[in-house]
């Protein structure tokens, strides 16, 4: 509390010797920059800032996440007794969750997490049925869509309720 104090009062210090409150070394490094010859466009840097700041739209360690939150979903919705399809379940959850502590939009990487889990325990559950001559690719394929439809619609709501709690009134 104490620092903040101070940095109000050295704010009131400088703004009221003449100075409008902008950075001094920001300015004097753009005139120094302009003085010597050097053209500095503005609109470039802050461009490769922005790209730097929200990263890409694909990032393997969310991805690493989001599998980590589908999988975490699919144990809790698989401790269920008698009730089927409740990893189904699990996969919303995990995706809703992942939704509320993400900072960022992740849908690629929830989606692909939900789709490729979801097909998978699909297929690893019903291994003695395959063998009998059941069609594990439109298996995969079928319960892959809908892993993959439950993740980002629990990812979709996971970020609006973050989005509500985070949102100033």
């Amino acid at each position: 509390m104490a620092e903040r104090t101070e940095e109000r009062t050295r704010d009131a210090d400088t703004q009221s010797d003449g100075d409008l409150g902008v950075d001094v070394g920001t300015t004097e490094s753009v005139e120094s920059d302009v003085a010597v010859g050097e053209s500095h466009d503005v609109g470039s840097s802050a461009a490769e800032a922005s790209t730097t700041e929200s990263g890409s739209y694909f990032s393997l360690r969310a991805l690493l996440f989001a599998f980590g939150a589908v999988g975490g979903g699919m144990v809790l919705g698989g401790l269920i007794p008698l009730v089927p399809f409740t990893e189904l379940v699990g996969i919303l959850l995990g995706g809703f969750v992942y939704g509320l502590l993400a900072s960022e939009r992740r849908y690629v990487e929830l989606g692909l997490a939900g789709g490729v889990s979801g097909g998978a325990t699909a297929v690893l559950s019903l291994l003695p049925q395959l063998a009998a001559g059941l069609n594990g690719t439109r298996l995969f394929a079928i319960a892959g869509g809908v892993g993959l439809v439950l993740a980002l619609v629990g990812h979709h709501f996971g970020r609006d309720l973050r989005s509500g709690l985070t949102k100033d009134l």
